[in-house]
């Protein structure tokens, strides 16, 4: 329920950011309260806390974006949230907000899963290819897992192509059971 929730925000905090033309710097804003919510356990606990009243929870949340010098766009979001007291979700909110931002902007994240490190030369050769395929200005996550033992897996969003030595293997196996 949390994430239709958080869609919701963030959505309505995109069209107010492309309204006035300011959505990186609101990402940027986003960005730092996000990492001082997950980077900060006792001021989850305060603002969570039933027994804190609101104006108290209000005031610690102004002082902390002033000390961030969050956007005023950031700034007024955020004392929303705590007003209807959903400053928690702040982190997905973040993360729903940049899926967004990227789509508009034509960015995609590709998480690419590879059996051994790869050399940058092989890395910008497989982002180039990537942008090519997705159409789409793309960032490169790579992790080396040897269990998939050569090849690729790459996922897109919610597109995942698993070209991986692994993978091939099993299909191979599955066909020889069906015969």
């Amino acid at each position: 329920m949390s994430g239709v929730i958080a869609q919701r925000y963030a959505r309505a905090l995109m069209n107010l950011a492309v309204k006035a033309d300011a959505m990186e710097e609101v990402a940027a804003g986003l960005d730092e309260m996000a990492e001082t919510l997950e980077e900060s356990p006792l001021l989850a606990a305060f603002v969570e806390d039933t027994k804190v009243p609101p104006s108290a929870k209000q005031d610690a949340v102004r002082d902390i974006l002033a000390k961030a010098q969050a956007p005023e766009l950031v700034n007024t979001f955020v004392r929303y949230l705590t007003a209807k007291r959903r400053f928690m979700l702040l982190p997905e909110i973040r993360d729903v907000f940049h899926r967004l931002a990227d789509e508009r902007l034509g960015r995609a994240q590709a998480q690419v899963t590879v059996a051994v490190a790869m050399s940058e030369a092989q890395e910008k050769q497989m982002q180039a290819q990537l942008q090519a395929l997705s159409g789409k200005q793309i960032t490169l996550a790579v992790e080396v897992d040897p269990e998939i033992m050569g090849g690729a897996i790459t996922k897109i969003g919610s597109v995942v192509r698993d070209g991986s030595l692994r993978n091939q293997l099993q299909q191979i196996r599955q066909s020889i059971k069906e015969g």
